[in-house]
């Protein structure tokens, strides 16, 4: 272990064996092989919305996602998820400053942590729904690939509010923005949710019209009629101003 990270609060893997694979050289090749099998595009963006799901489902995509970003100097990923439990609304930064995968550990930039949390208090600083969801989890293998010296911020919104979300928007507005030259930003959540491949597909599509307009709201409307429950992410990063 990272005689650094002996001492510090760690989130350990919950998913590994699951999602993605836990043996640290096979889950290497499987990222390297998505990304290398992956169309070119350009690349450098700036933020990417990237699915939720496991790498057996949707790894080409997320793959898809990720080398978009590459191309440029990243010293931060602020991963934008959200919990499927709607006790309250809230934004959850971590009490741990680790987080862990098979393929090793992620530092996380504690004092952005503090920044945003000192801008409203939406903000909790609770482990538990970062143990409890996989949206920023199944992200991270992608990251140290790409980006293995970046910082983490991990960001878990819980309800759909849309004072919290554009709340959570301001936040990342002032916190976030004036980094973006060596930021990358990452909303984790699929389009559509639904056992019907045509109702899906409808879903998505409507879901992409939104997006493509930063109609927001319109997102968080739609939450409860098959739009993904990582939509409340996705709606906070397009309402920001920057």
């Amino acid at each position: 272990m990272d005689r650094e990270c002996a001492h510090r609060k760690i989130r350990d893997a919950v998913v590994a064996g699951i999602f993605y694979p836990d043996e640290p050289a096979e889950l290497a090749r499987a990222v390297d092989a998505a990304l290398d099998a992956s169309p070119n595009v350009e690349t450098g963006a700036l933020a990417i919305l990237s699915p939720r799901a496991g790498f057996g489902y949707s790894g080409a995509v997320q793959a898809a996602a990720w080398k978009a970003a590459a191309g440029r100097p990243v010293s931060r990923v602020v991963v934008l998820g959200t919990r499927r439990y709607n006790a309250q609304d809230s934004v959850y930064l971590p009490e741990s400053s680790v987080f862990k995968t098979p393929l090793g550990f992620i530092h996380v930039d504690r004092d952005l942590c503090a920044e945003l949390e000192s801008c409203g208090t939406m903000f909790d600083t609770n482990d538990l729904p970062h143990l409890e969801d996989h949206s920023i989890e199944v992200q991270l293998p992608f990251m140290q690939r790409l980006f293995p010296d970046a910082d983490l911020v991990p960001l878990i919104l819980e309800g759909a509010d849309g004072a919290v979300v554009a709340n959570l928007a301001r936040a990342l507005d002032l916190v976030i923005a004036p980094l973006a030259a060596d930021t990358l930003i990452v909303v984790s959540s699929n389009l559509g949710s639904s056992r019907n491949s045509d109702d899906a597909l409808a879903t998505s599509e409507h879901m992409l019209e939104l997006i493509s307009s930063k109609q927001w709201r319109g997102l968080l409307a739609q939450r409860d009629h098959g739009f993904s429950h990582g939509s409340a992410a996705l709606a906070a990063f397009l309402a920001m101003k920057n």
